[in-house]
């Protein structure tokens, strides 16, 4: 099931807080960094998805 919006963004605030943090660990860094990638993209398409809603709402009016 796919997270929400607002889930999906919680959790990007927390891997960049952890990535912030984390100085001493490149392969960990590197790890962090790949799912705050894969979520901001999830983001992009859920943000997407949205505005085709709002457009189909706007165009009945």
């Amino acid at each position: 099931m796919d997270k929400s919006f607002e889930e999906n963004y919680k959790k990007i605030e927390e891997l960049l807080e952890k990535l912030e943090e984390n100085k001493e660990n490149l392969a960990e860094s590197i790890k962090i960094y790949e799912e705050a990638n894969g979520l901001y993209e999830e983001l992009k398409s859920q943000l997407s998805d949205y505005k085709a809603k709002i457009e189909v709402i706007g165009n009945h009016e």
